[in-house]
């Protein structure tokens, strides 16, 4: 599987860069794997799609901002380590919902990430481990953030 390759067929285009927004890397290598950080809905400095679920955002737009922060996550992955060409499956993907109390859709948000994963890697090397959880607040009041932990090649 050439996942640059996957991702011109998908028509996507990853940005040039992710950089870490303070103090900490947008992603280490240890061991075989790539833990990369907390990643936004975000287009450079703005974010794609802000608020909370259950009050004014629908799961929907939540669902496309999981998608753009996981677009992001991979960019981070390419500049942590180098290329695309040593990436072979995401393992975990993490995923905080900025949502009210009530709201319980949450998987249905990040849904939007594996979704993606998928269309990516394909139904074998596509299945990963999952957690969704609902937040009280996320920077920039961004709807979702998510992070990835990746398996390389040797």
């Amino acid at each position: 599987m050439n996942l640059e390759q996957r991702l011109n067929e998908l028509s996507i285009v990853l940005p040039a860069s992710a950089a870490a927004g303070a103090q900490y890397a947008p992603g280490v290598m240890h061991q075989g794997l790539a833990w990369i950080s907390g990643q936004l809905p975000r287009e450079g400095d703005r974010v794609l799609v802000s608020g909370k679920l259950g009050c004014d955002v629908s799961i929907e737009e939540a669902q496309t901002g999981a998608r753009a922060a996981l677009i992001r996550a991979l960019a981070a992955l390419r500049d942590t380590v180098g290329d695309l060409t040593r990436i072979d499956r995401i393992l975990r993907l993490n995923v905080y919902v900025n949502s009210t109390e009530e709201f319980s859709q949450q998987s249905a948000v990040a849904d939007g990430a594996s979704s993606l994963i998928y269309a990516l890697f394909g139904p074998e090397q596509g299945r990963h481990a999952r957690t969704s959880v609902g937040v009280a607040q996320l920077p920039r009041n961004a709807c979702v953030e998510l992070d990835i932990v990746v398996a390389l090649e040797d």
